[in-house]
């Protein structure tokens, strides 16, 4: 069961649930940038923005960045609020089945998801990419920078779970 579980929170970190794991971390993600606080960034798919800021961080964006960036997260939310909707009753299925140490359910339930698990990869790289082209040239490098900086601590929190039979090192 240890194994499921690490499989399915790595599934949905790499689906944009890292806030979930973030939230799951002892010590507090550092602040991020002022410049990149906007109350815009607050209520998506990854967790009230935390993950989004990340993405920001280190960058003093214009007001033309400003709502360039405002615009994607508009454009985005319904498809996101859309697909919390639809993945919701699995996640709770999910969540009961752990609770119970019902293995069968839980594999059962990640191959069920994986349609929608690759539908929601899609459109998070899609919002990503846009974001990034809504970006100055030299904001877009350090966007890329971000981005594989968090890529690299999503990695390295899964593969310490995995080592750690499906808990967080730091959830012992």
């Amino acid at each position: 069961m240890k194994h499921i579980r690490s499989a399915l929170v790595a599934g949905l970190v790499t689906l944009g649930g890292a806030a979930i794991a973030s939230a799951q971390q002892a010590t507090p993600a550092p602040a991020p940038a002022p410049a990149a606080h906007t109350h815009a960034h607050r209520g998506h798919f990854w967790g009230k923005g935390r993950l989004k800021h990340q993405l920001f961080r280190g960058m003093t964006l214009s007001d033309a960045e400003k709502a360039n960036i405002k615009t994607v997260h508009a454009k985005y939310a319904p498809q996101m609020k859309a697909l919390r909707q639809q993945f919701k009753p699995q996640l709770k299925a999910a969540r009961e089945a752990r609770q119970r140490g019902d293995t069968a359910a839980l594999k059962q339930l990640w191959s069920q998801t994986s349609a929608q698990r690759q539908q929601t990869k899609q459109l998070l790289e899609a919002e990503r990419n846009d974001l990034r082209a809504a970006l100055t040239p030299a904001n877009q490098s350090k966007f890329d920078a971000n981005v594989k900086q968090l890529e690299q601590r999503v990695a390295q929190r899964a593969r310490k779970a995995w080592k750690n039979g499906g808990r967080h090192a730091d959830n012992q």
